[in-house]
């Protein structure tokens, strides 16, 4: 009697076995792809100033830096704008007509949603009796006139609003 022969005995290659299942991953525990970020909302600067030149000199400054740029010319104006819209930013003469400087930061830390704006003073005004009165109004910093580009961007850094 023959006994049976397996078949790679018999010069034949051996059938491989089936391959594992591959798994499935559960549809539920897949994340989404992440979205890409928003970008940053504007931010908005109120420059108040009875100067246009100075205004102009302090808006190239603040564009530069991302700002989107509001002006005033008076403190009464710039506080009606801050009740339509609280800026990130302000910069605020000292001596103004209508609603002085210091008048004007002392009625916006009044408003409600104040404490958003970075406010700096930039006024010829340079003793240390007027820094004083002037942060004690509520002005973050303090920048005398005639400035530059890189002292008005250095005070802002150290508010960081720069």
């Amino acid at each position: 009697m023959n006994t049976p022969v397996a078949p790679t005995e018999m010069g034949r290659a051996a059938i491989p076995p089936a391959p594992a299942p591959v798994p499935v991953p559960d549809p539920v525990a897949i994340a989404a792809p992440p979205r890409p970020a928003a970008p940053p909302a504007p931010r908005h600067c109120l420059i108040v100033d009875d100067s246009r030149v100075v205004r102009k000199v302090s808006r190239s400054i603040v564009d530069k830096l991302g700002y989107l740029v509001i002006e005033a010319e008076n403190g009464q104006e710039a506080l009606s704008r801050c009740q339509q819209v609280m800026p990130d930013l302000v910069l605020v003469d000292w001596d103004m007509p209508v609603m002085t400087g210091i008048e004007f930061v002392t009625a916006l830390r009044a408003l409600p949603g104040n404490q958003r704006a970075k406010v700096v003073f930039c006024t010829s005004k340079s003793g240390a009796h007027d820094i004083h009165k002037g942060i004690g109004a509520g002005a973050d910093e303090y920048v005398t006139k005639p400035f530059d580009e890189a002292t008005l961007r250095a005070k802002l850094d150290a508010i960081g609003a720069a």
